[in-house]
């Protein structure tokens, strides 16, 4: 049981009230949005993300822990696991809010009942310190008033900058303890379409996203089975590729088909190849992360994804936008794996943590190995890994270096595997050729991508 405040508590600031009510500008989202509900009113059966009044950020569990104690901070809105939370009926007009990536729910630390206490998560007890009842304010927003202090659950300070600490304090109906809940679909770890017959097949597919007309192939597992959660595997073809060049393999065939993810998967990943505009992937003004915000939608509402599992992988231009999908998706994906990538792709948000595996040939000469060593340093300071300078082979040992990164986060592993070859996604040890057939890379990222 929790008795002591922990040590980020500080003193809170009180300000006026503000004049003017933040906007809620919802972009990329993840899943489809819906109406908020008339305050005081929630549907127990569905997840909300709740966004705060004063500063437009979400209630987020910091980091996305599993932990109990772990720190609730506002942050700004992406639609992850860890922004989503279901209400519990305990009765009496009072709720438990549990969080959808962790299974805990909101506690007042210490069942404290003092001004500036941290709110925090919990297993599940059922106590009046995690129970919280839906106050009015106006225009949808609410109050959470906790059964046991009587208290609302507040931005401390009324921050408006992520991070940001969620307290309790008494109730005066500040715009930085308004909450609007917006109502998101889904429950649980799995898709919607689980239990149901394949909402879509093998093949090409065609969807609207802002604005334009995308396309993306799809690969089902031969023996699909609407009752099991798979993994969601996207594979980004390269500068000038096709979706069509991943879903084949090229001339190396189904060995390589999706960068070999579809022979390591064996039937445990449904699989997308998405199509980039002019063969590329731009990302302009965010445009290529809300098209995979679109294809997640839709795919996760036809089958049976377990929405935990979800992996990016591309070389080039494709890792690119693989790593711009860690930056601004880290709470949607589990992990990524980046060939021969740069930022080229863009990288909004690039702060929170997500499993990341880099792999760069030490003669690149399109894309030197020396950007590819800054995207992975991006995810080694976020995953809180040890910094280190990891072995390298030397030119002319036509071979490969993978080095494990230590002292990261539990969960957020770093992996970067450094080869005597240049710009490919196939090296083959012992020579300088590439064969999607024979390659290495296919195994190790399949390895990385299956511990979770």
């Amino acid at each position: 049981m929790k008795v002591t405040a922990p040590s980020w508590i500080g003193r809170r600031w009180r300000s006026a009230l503000a004049a003017a009510t933040a906007v809620l500008v919802a972009t990329g989202s993840l899943v489809t949005l819906q109406a908020a509900p008339a305050a005081a009113s929630v549907d127990t059966n569905a997840w909300y993300v709740l966004v705060n009044r004063n500063s437009g950020k979400a209630l987020d569990v910091y980091g996305a822990s599993t932990a109990d104690g772990a720190r609730i901070t506002q942050w700004t809105r992406n639609n992850g696991t860890n922004q989503q939370w279901q209400f519990v009926d305990s009765g009496g007009g009072y709720y438990r809010l549990k969080s959808r990536n962790s299974g805990k729910v909101l506690d007042v630390n210490g069942a404290s009942t003092a001004d500036g206490a941290a709110v925090v998560q919990w297993s599940d007890h059922n106590g009046t310190n995690q129970q919280f009842r839906l106050a009015d304010s106006t225009d949808g927003y609410v109050r959470l008033l906790n059964r046991n202090s009587g208290k609302a659950v507040e931005v401390q300070n009324a921050a408006t900058t992520d991070g940001a600490n969620v307290v309790q304090y008494s109730d005066w109906n500040g715009t930085n303890q308004q909450w609007q809940p917006v109502l998101v679909s889904g429950g649980g770890n799995a898709g919607g379409g689980c239990g149901n017959a394949p909402g879509l097949s093998n093949g090409s597919h065609t969807i609207q996203s802002g604005g334009k007309s995308r396309s993306y192939l799809l690969r089902l597992p031969g023996n699909y089975d609407s009752s099991r959660q798979y993994r969601l595997i996207f594979a980004f073809h390269w500068r000038g590729g096709t979706a069509n060049e991943v879903d084949s393999g090229g001339t190396s065939g189904a060995a390589w088909s999706y960068y070999g993810q579809l022979e390591q998967s064996n039937n445990s990943a449904i699989l997308v190849a998405p199509q980039g505009l002019g063969n590329g992937w731009a990302n302009s003004g965010g445009e290529d992360v809300t098209f995979v915000d679109d294809m997640i939608r839709q795919i996760e509402g036809a089958l049976c994804v377990n929405t935990r599992q979800l992996f990016a992988l591309g070389f080039s231009w494709g890792g690119g936008m693989s790593y711009a999908l860690a930056c601004a998706r880290a709470n949607v994906f589990r992990a990524v794996a980046v060939f021969s990538g740069a930022q080229i792709s863009g990288c909004s948000g690039g702060t929170q943590p997500i499993a990341y595996f880099g792999l760069h040939g030490i003669t690149d000469s399109v894309l030197n190995i020396s950007q590819g060593r800054a995207l992975r340093d991006t995810f080694v300071r976020n995953n809180g890994c040890t910094p280190q300078s990891p072995p390298e082979p030397a030119p002319g040992s036509r071979t490969h270096i993978t080095t494990a990164y230590s002292g990261c986060r539990a969960g957020y592993p770093v992996q970067w595997a450094a080869f005597d070859n240049g710009h490919m996604p196939g090296p083959v040890d012992g020579t300088y050729a590439e064969s999607g057939v024979t390659t290495w890379t296919k195994g190790e990222v399949w390895r990385f991508f299956a511990q979770f």
